[in-house]
């Protein structure tokens, strides 16, 4: 499934102590049976990490990211599974198995990255001994008018393309084909010849995150009615949709100092005007439209995003689609208003770095530009333009699930518009589907919540092999979360084969979809001591799954009771019914 068998992941769980992996990144300090130490996930003064020792894993009360020593090093490294396993694995020195490469199929497709990191890396030399040499002055200029010192040159290993022969060349003389180097996407063929793909142009690497060569960008300097900017072609090590340019110094740089946030911006250049100007944490999408992988790429490094598009009002409409993309994946979206015309570059050499600073600190929360956005779309002088613009902004308006947003934003409408208050909470109220429930009941969100509670606890009480849960007939409850479920069903296993839960084999069982659940459980362990019952809480927790049960049964044969037109069945029915109810009142 993730390249290694459960065996090989447990044997390097087991020499990977987590608390000893965490303490080479940050500074833990231990109260009580568990460590803490501040998030290096998100800015924090006062520590909220808390690493469980004795269970190996860590959870975060402020960002809530949870896992155990893999989880860790994927999001600290920014690694995928597979390489957090040979990065631990190298760590304790233990042999990997090959991963199934005993297919052949396997082992040529690894043989064939290889071969492609290989070319690349080779192409990024070529380019920037190019740019040391004679032909080269025309680069260098430009790269001094746009601000860009040797410091930032040799940081994003830049480089030029003089010719369309040189390239294919030197290729050759280090025993590559033709063949080999176009499918790694730096040369073509026409016409019978081979030819450096992004000839003539200055060359920006692009790197990812392990700091692989993966692919060039080109930048064409006389305008000659080509494209400015030319990419090499997707290939086997390259997708432009899960690629993200600069992402191999915003890791180094998280690591280092750590990451509060990180701008986003259009093009390759802008991220290099911008890290030669000082600000460092800057990436660039690869010209393509945002996608859910870059979101979760983006993911591991921060949770909230500056986007810095040029100030462009048709394009930043059009990028909408995209920052809805990086809100659905958990990620907190702000938007950077530049002066209309101008991009990030502009600002910074026109008005100056701290202009610049001073825009980034005013980006407006995603809700607040889409506003923007619908009030540059309709003409509210208009009668009918502020009718359908107020329908719009008041769809937008409740999105927001907190209540004291909706009305900032409700106030911000009746400013553009002159719209009362009053008739913009009747719009919004109105719109809402549904009657509130009566007081006297529990509403079903808070029922839910209440059923989702009780299930936390009594597994947790469980996995952590608590005194007052000892014994417990677990078959008898049903869990209605996916999570709870496949919990409950790894403990009914360790049961039966006479063994301990361990909650850090959970993060193996449970998809990613998931793990936001399985952390919430498992954090119940990590809180501050609890000053009620335990033994009477567990047994209320219980009592709640039961009763939903006996509700539901209920409820199902009432349904049954009154479409039964057979006497003796009904009374069958009927007397099951009662019975249920009598359990019911006793709990």
């Amino acid at each position: 499934m993730r390249g290694y068998d459960e065996k090989t992941i447990g044997e390097v769980k087991n020499k990977n102590d987590i608390v000893s992996v965490i303490s080479s990144y940050m500074q833990l300090e231990q109260r009580g049976s568990n460590f803490w130490g501040r998030c290096p996930f998100h800015q924090e003064k006062t520590p909220s990490f808390c690493v469980n020792g004795a269970e190996q894993f860590y959870y975060c009360f402020g960002c809530h990211k949870s896992g155990d020593v893999i989880s860790f090093v994927m999001e600290i490294e920014g690694l995928d599974f597979a390489d957090a396993v040979k990065f631990l694995a190298q760590k304790a020195g233990i042999k990997l198995p090959e991963r199934s490469e005993n297919d052949e199929n396997i082992r040529r497709a690894k043989e064939k990255k290889e071969k492609l990191y290989a070319i690349l890396k080779d192409t990024a030399l070529f380019y920037v001994n190019n740019l040391k040499s004679e032909g080269a002055e025309k680069f260098l200029d430009y790269l001094g008018k746009r601000g860009v010192d040797a410091k930032t040159v040799r940081k994003f290993g830049l480089g030029a393309s003089l010719d369309f022969n040189a390239l294919p060349a030197y290729l050759k003389r280090k025993g590559y084909t033709e063949e080999e180097t176009t499918e790694a996407g730096v040369t073509g063929v026409k016409n019978g010849r081979c030819y450096d793909a992004l000839g003539g142009r200055l060359i920006i690497p692009v790197i990812n995150q392990m700091n692989q060569v993966v692919a060039f960008c080109g930048r064409i300097l006389e305008d000659k009615g080509f494209a400015k900017y030319v990419n090499t072609r997707e290939t086997a090590v390259f997708s432009k949709g899960n690629t993200l340019f600069n992402i191999n110094n915003l890791k180094k740089l998280k690591n280092e100092v750590g990451i509060k946030n990180v701008v986003m911006v259009e093009g390759h250049m802008d991220v290099i005007s911008l890290v030669a100007a000082g600000f460092e944490n800057v990436v660039a999408s690869m010209g393509t439209a945002l996608t859910k992988d870059q979101a979760r790429l983006l993911k591991r490094y921060t949770d909230t995003v500056l986007i810095s598009y040029d100030g462009d009002f048709a394009g930043q409409k059009a990028s909408l689609r995209g920052l809805e993309i990086l809100k659905d994946e958990g990620l907190n979206v702000k938007v950077v208003t530049l002066p209309d015309g101008m991009d990030p570059d502009d600002v910074v050499k026109k008005q100056g770095k701290d202009a610049y600073a001073a825009l980034l600190t005013a980006a407006k929360p995603l809700i607040d530009f889409k506003l923007d956005v619908l009030k540059k779309t309709y003409d509210i002088e208009d009668v009918e333009g502020k009718r359908v613009f107020v329908r719009e902004a008041v769809k937008v308006v409740r999105e927001s699930p907190s209540a004291a947003e909706q009305e900032d934003l409700l106030k911000e409408i009746r400013k553009m518009t002159g719209i009362t208050y009053e008739s913009l909470k009747r719009e919004l109220d109105s719109s809402e589907k549904g009657a509130a429930p009566p007081k006297t009941e529990m509403r079903p969100a808070e029922a839910k919540e209440k059923n989702l509670q009780a299930e936390r606890y009594v597994l947790s009480s469980l996995l952590f092999s608590k005194k007052y849960a000892e014994g417990f007939d677990l078959d008898k409850l049903r869990f209605e979360n996916p999570v709870h479920a496949a919990v409950a069903e790894y403990i009914l296993e360790c049961r039966k084969e006479s063994k301990q839960p361990r909650p850090n084999v959970l993060y193996d069982i449970v998809d990613e979809s998931g793990k936001e659940e399985l952390s919430a459980l498992l954090a119940l362990e990590l809180g501050e001591k609890r000053d009620f019952d335990e033994a009477r809480y567990f047994k209320d927790c219980v009592n709640t799954l039961l009763r939903r049960a006996a509700e539901k049964e209920i409820d199902s044969l009432t349904k049954l009771c009154d479409a039964e037109e057979d006497v003796a069945k009904r009374k069958e029915l009927t007397r099951r019914l009662m019975e249920k109810i009598a359990d019911l009142n006793r709990l």
